[in-house]
């Protein structure tokens, strides 16, 4: 009897042992399958932390019209969004009274933040002479804006940003132009960088594109006889808004490689000192890439009322009328001597002609050596996409007979 009990007990024991360990097993697995599941959460939760703070690489990608770097904001994910270029310079000129120099031209970071896929903050901001002040150097914002993309045909841009004229003012990254300095036309007739605050509605679709823009108007008290209205820039700075400005751009695109269009811009400039000071430009421009060639063409007139007032405000011949125009062509020869490389050497010239004295108001006389010609020839090379390497060589006159020419280098980039 008491074998009986005992057997009893122990088979019972070893059933309850059994039952516990399935239990405890079986508990143990549900622990493993939740502890994979919080892992693969946390996981997917770091990937999704990772892709919002990580900084994205430079795509050749363009929105509105600007350069890879100002439209990377444009094409990141979402959240933030960092990008920039650079310029480093040397020049020595002919003229043995003007001194050589070296610079850190300028440095540019791109700051940009995306909302959501319609809201975007896009910025930039400017080092110019390694903003040591002493040497001319500066810090300024060069555009800060907010952009609300509601369709393809129709688009909201606040804040301080571009003036969509000519080429370069939009497109002035190093890797989009041949010579080491911008084009002298795109520098004082249509001023670059040139930036001001106010509104402006643009589309971003695939073959046409248009631009309209109410900003705040130029100041004259900074026009001057060889920089005609680029002094009165007011790049949001406490800008003068008693006069404003309209500004309107179209571009073609329709054809791969092919940038074409038409811009022109009227305001006042007087800002409420007794007279209009009214500014007008319009352009004609074209870039067209075919292959291994590359051709970039600009026509800009200019107009200014009040000449004769603003001249005696300054103390200077500011120009009644001005033009300028150039044809730049440039030709990537490395493929002559090396097949299937991811290099770039393009040889280039470019012909120049402006006028910032064409007409001036009567009784002042116009200043001869701001009627310039200028030939400038060299080539580049690129062991990135976005990295540049510059010489070239600048054959200037004017009807003075008093230019020098000058040679250049330059390093340039973009991120």
């Amino acid at each position: 009897m008491r074998k009986n009990i005992f057997g009893i007990g122990l088979f019972l024991s070893a059933g309850f042992c059994s039952f516990g360990y399935a239990s405890t097993l079986q508990d143990i697995e549900q622990r493993l399958k939740l502890l994979e599941e919080q892992n693969k959460q946390l996981i997917e939760e770091m990937a999704s932390l990772k892709q919002q703070v990580e900084i994205p690489e430079l795509s050749q990608q363009m929105f509105g019209g600007m350069g890879y770097a100002a439209s990377k904001v444009y094409f990141t994910p979402h959240g933030l969004s960092i990008g920039g270029y650079g310029e480093i310079v040397y020049e020595r000129f002919e003229k043995s009274y003007i001194k050589d120099f070296t610079d850190i031209y300028r440095f540019i970071p791109y700051i940009g933040y995306k909302f959501n896929d319609w809201i975007i903050l896009n910025s930039e901001i400017e080092f110019e002479h390694g903003a040591y002040q002493e040497r001319g150097g500066k810090v300024i914002v060069e555009f800060l804006y907010m952009d609300f993309l509601f369709n393809d045909y129709f688009n909201l841009r606040l804040g301080n940003f571009l003036i969509p004229m000519g080429i370069t003012n939009l497109l002035h990254e190093p890797i989009f132009f041949n010579s080491v300095n911008r084009p002298d036309v795109e520098r004082y007739i249509i001023p670059t960088t040139w930036n001001e605050n106010g509104v402006m509605v643009f589309s971003s679709l695939e073959n046409w594109n248009y631009y309209i823009g109410v900003v705040n108007g130029f100041y004259y008290n900074g026009f001057t006889t060889a920089g005609w209205v680029k002094g009165g820039r007011q790049a949001g700075a406490k800008a003068y808004i008693e006069d404003v400005a309209v500004v309107g751009r179209v571009d073609y695109t329709g054809v791969e490689g092919l940038m074409a269009g038409v811009s022109g811009y009227t305001g006042n400039s007087g800002q409420g000192d007794g007279f209009d000071g009214t500014v007008s430009m319009v352009d004609l421009h074209l870039k067209y890439t075919y292959k291994n060639l590359d051709i970039t063409g600009l026509y800009v007139k200019g107009f200014l009322s009040d000449a004769d007032e603003i001249s005696s405000a300054v103390g200077q011949t500011v120009g009644e009328e001005v033009y300028g125009y150039y044809i730049n062509v440039a030709y990537d020869v490395l493929p002559f001597f090396v097949d299937e490389t991811q290099f770039s050497l393009p040889v280039f010239v470019r012909y120049e002609r402006y006028n910032t004295q064409e007409k001036v108001p009567t009784g002042h006389t116009k200043d001869k050596t701001q009627d310039k010609t200028i030939w400038t020839v060299g080539f580049n090379f690129k062991p990135h996409p976005n990295v540049v390497l510059k010489v070239d060589y600048q054959f200037r006159d004017n009807r003075a007979y008093n230019e020098s020419d000058i040679f250049q280098m330059g390093l340039g980039f973009i991120f």
